[in-house]
């Protein structure tokens, strides 16, 4: 649904506009259309290469929806936003057609898997340290992509959202215990019940996967204490050599 992001900040963070070093530019020549924020201390004369967040926006939303984060995660980050490619007409967008399909969510996720090799060499990224943020369908995209890809990605950050019965493409048990994920969700949340938040957990745990699980007094969104976990989390992550 249209709008399913709700952010209770101080401030509203959806003026993405004015955020320093973003873009809101779409860039289509890769295989998933997308925006980008340059991170504070980037430079363009400099070889460094910066840790990278790359947002999976949820059912109905668009490319301007979690960008708006980078407000509260660290400076030094890198973002790239997404657009799904299934038009709702608007400026809605999804992942897949729905209903989704097992066949469906496979397309997507070796749609991602091929975008997430081309940003490697687009941009100054360090691909050691690449994290997935996703919200509601978005989550679920990210959750299915560390299950079916987890060698390609440092962590993912999934935000009210829960696992397919069924992603398509075999899981990789055996890459997936260095998979690093952190999940917030609502106990409160009626679009997608806490049920699934903690469904995801079990399976998860039974994988041997590095899981922080946070639930918080929320319905379906994005809280000023769900994201300051989020950023404990990550700097935690980027600690790591």
């Amino acid at each position: 649904m249209k709008g399913l992001l709700i952010i209770l900040l101080t401030t509203l963070i959806m003026t993405t506009n004015s955020l320093m070093g973003q873009s809101d530019k779409l860039i289509t020549d890769l295989s998933i259309k997308h925006i980008v924020k340059y991170p504070a201390t980037y430079k363009t004369d400099s070889d460094e290469k910066y840790p990278v967040i790359i947002t999976f926006h949820g059912h109905g939303s668009n490319e301007k929806d979690l960008i708006g984060l980078s407000e509260y995660l660290q400076d030094d980050l890198f973002w790239i936003s997404g657009r799904g490619p299934s038009a709702l007409g608007g400026n809605s967008f999804d992942w897949y057609e729905l209903p989704p399909t097992p066949e469906k969510i496979a397309a997507i996720l070796q749609k991602i898997n091929t975008f997430i090799n081309e940003l490697k060499s687009e941009y100054p990224i360090d691909t050691n340290k690449i994290f997935l943020m996703g919200f509601s369908q978005g989550s679920m995209i990210s959750l299915s992509y560390a299950l079916a890809f987890p060698s390609s990605v440092a962590g993912i950050i999934a935000q009210s959202g829960a696992i397919p019965p069924n992603i398509g493409l075999k899981i990789d048990t055996q890459n997936l215990i260095k998979m690093s994920i952190i999940i917030t969700h609502g106990i409160e949340d009626r679009m997608m019940p806490i049920a699934r938040a903690r469904e995801a957990k079990d399976f998860l745990n039974k994988l041997k996967v590095d899981l922080s699980y946070n639930e918080f007094h929320m319905g379906h969104t994005i809280n000023a204490e769900s994201i300051v976990s989020v950023r404990n989390w990550l700097g935690l992550k980027l600690s790591k050599k």
